[in-house]
């Protein structure tokens, strides 16, 4: 085997796992979505927003809301599908991820409502680095745990700025309805 094709097969199965539900079934930004990975039997759940720069500058990454049930979800009686999860999820982080030919700044992602700034990659929070899969590749996207309150936080927020890989981001009401849509959906309640 030829280390491209050994590549090219490492890179189909790190696309193809709990995670990557949002590149598998790509939908339009704000719209949630679920997926169910048959082999690891869990459901994913996850809504993706495009934050635009406070100063007017175009997106230049996604960030992915998702929550993560285990088990096998009973099936819809008619249409076969699986059901939407019931409960809390195991797993809710949030993922910051550059669009392609974007060169990233910093590995940071941070929320900031009124006067309060929420550092998700700052000393004592849970956060992973993410790279494209290979040997050589730098670190080009973050994923942290987020806690529900925080998620309940922004959906009511009054003003959502912040950063995120290195670029000021603002989330809009829409993106705040789209998280509130998200919430309802993995059983967090916005109240």
């Amino acid at each position: 085997m030829t280390p491209l094709v050994g590549f090219a097969l490492s890179l189909i199965l790190l696309v193809q796992a709990p995670g990557a539900g949002w590149v598998m079934a790509q939908a339009p930004p704000r719209d949630v979505h679920r997926v169910y990975w048959e082999l690891f039997e869990t459901t994913e759940v996850w809504v993706r927003l495009t934050p635009g720069d406070p100063n007017g500058a175009p997106p230049l990454l996604n960030l992915i809301f998702q929550a993560f049930f285990p088990g096998r979800p009973p099936r819809e009686p008619y249409s076969l599908l699986h059901q939407w999860p019931r409960g809390l999820p195991a797993r809710l982080v949030v993922r910051a991820e550059p669009f392609p030919l974007t060169a990233v700044g910093s590995l940071s992602l941070r929320f900031t409502l009124g006067d309060y700034t929420f550092d998700l990659t700052g000393p004592g929070n849970r956060y992973t680095t993410l790279s494209c899969g290979g040997e050589d590749c730098t670190p080009s996207a973050v994923e942290a745990e987020l806690d529900p309150s925080l998620l309940r936080a922004l959906i009511v927020a009054r003003t959502i700025r912040g950063e995120a890989l290195g670029f000021p981001i603002q989330l809009v009401p829409a993106d705040q309805r789209a998280l509130g849509a998200f919430a309802e959906r993995v059983g967090v309640s916005a109240k």
